[in-house]
């Protein structure tokens, strides 16, 4: 199948280091909230790529991390009075929760990074041992210039890397050289070799990725705005830990949603959580919404557009109850709308026209008395198997 990527810049067809199978890691949610309306337009997404690859019989091995070593939900546990992994484990649950709620049941790891201390410690040793990592006051920072001469996803050049120094601690021998691991004296912190502290963001999904993969990966995905610094560092960071360039041949994102023409912020006082918006519309009206809309657009969130797609739902189920359960073969027609559809998730999952495709398959099923079963595939694809319950 073909798929943008955003390292390559254009259509990519997509070859996976082992024949039939493939594995993909997706920066999931920092479990200190809810999930919000933004999250669920790359979740489906990607739940819809795996149900696909699946679907073509590549034996697909799905994680979605669970970060809850962040400041975020250090400083929610601090208001609240209780230890950092209650918060964890009260927002890791919600969101497993939520995410069956919604029929997103793909993934086959929710790794939390709490989980893999050791390990991060293990790593580190051994780059600071290769000479890709340097210790500074206590402070590991990888030296990004050792792997690569510019952002291996973003695209940027060293000058832009340079003008988008995003820290400038004392000892760096650059500015782009990121930290694996930083000195804390605030809890919660563990022991190191290196004194007290705490493991850095870009570590724990490189880390989790080696232990759940047992190497490089072949997609990684999220959304657009974790391209620079954070899918950079990982590709970089990855490289010198699996010792292959690229560590990941495939970089996928989605793009942003926005509200009222402002990207969703709690500083803008605009988060739409998922949740609340169960308790008005479908989980099946929440995700034909969101793959009516390209993943590589911005996308202006919009609840009349949800209440469009709950009345298609509606008549969906409706055409559906009434359809016959005895067989009769589809006509030509119908056999060639199927093959359009599928044709159209295989070139660059284009999920927005395959919407428009589903309508018309069950109204013309409607119209021939065609068994449900000749759907059960799309479907079962599109995550929309609770349709035809």
């Amino acid at each position: 199948m073909l798929l943008y990527t955003t390292n390559l810049r254009k259509l990519t067809k997509i070859r996976p280091r082992s024949r039939r199978a493939i594995s993909i890691q997706v920066c999931g949610p920092t479990v200190y909230d809810g999930l919000h309306i933004g999250h669920l337009k790359t979740f489906f997404f990607f739940d819809i790529l795996v149900r696909f690859l699946r679907h073509l019989n590549y034996d697909v091995k799905f994680c979605l991390n669970f970060t809850d070593i962040d400041e975020s939900v250090f400083e929610k546990a601090e208001r609240e009075g209780c230890p950092f992994n209650v918060i964890s484990e009260k927002f890791s649950s919600l969101i497993l929760y939520t995410l069956k709620k919604l029929n997103i049941n793909t993934p086959n790891f929710f790794p939390r990074s709490s989980a893999y201390i050791n390990h991060y410690i293990l790593q580190i040793k051994k780059l600071l041992s290769q000479g890709f990592a340097y210790n500074v006051n206590g402070n590991i920072f990888f030296e990004f210039e050792k792997i690569y001469d510019r952002g291996p996803v973003s695209g940027f050049d060293k000058s832009t890397l340079y003008e988008l120094r995003f820290d400038s601690y004392a000892g760096k021998r650059s500015p782009i050289d990121f930290l694996l691991w930083f000195k804390s004296n605030l809890k919660p912190n563990w022991d190191s070799p290196w004194g007290i502290g705490r493991p850095g963001w870009h570590l724990q999904d490189v880390v989790i990725a080696h232990e759940i993969f047992n190497g490089p990966h072949d997609v990684h995905g999220g959304a657009i705005e974790l391209v620079y610094p954070h899918h950079d560092f990982i590709e970089c960071l990855g490289a010198a830990i699996e010792n292959v360039k690229p560590y990941v041949p495939y970089w996928v994102h989605t793009c942003i949603l926005t509200i009222k023409g402002k990207k969703m912020s709690k500083s803008f006082g605009n988060i739409v959580y998922a949740e609340d918006v169960l308790k008005k519309f479908s989980p099946e009206s929440l995700r034909i919404y969101f793959l009516s809309t390209p993943r590589d657009k911005v996308t202006e969130f919009s609840m009349d557009s949800l209440e469009h797609f709950e009345n298609v739902v509606k008549e969906i189920k409706s055409r559906l109850s009434n359809l016959s359960m005895s067989y009769s073969k589809p006509p030509n027609h119908l056999i060639g709308i199927k093959k359009q559809f599928f044709k159209n998730l295989s070139n660059n999952m284009q999920t927005y026209n395959v919407i428009e495709l589903l309508i018309s398959l069950i109204r013309d099923c409607s119209r021939y008395n065609v068994n449900p079963i000749f759907l059960a595939d799309i479907f079962k694809v599109l995550g929309l198997e609770t349709l035809q319950n």
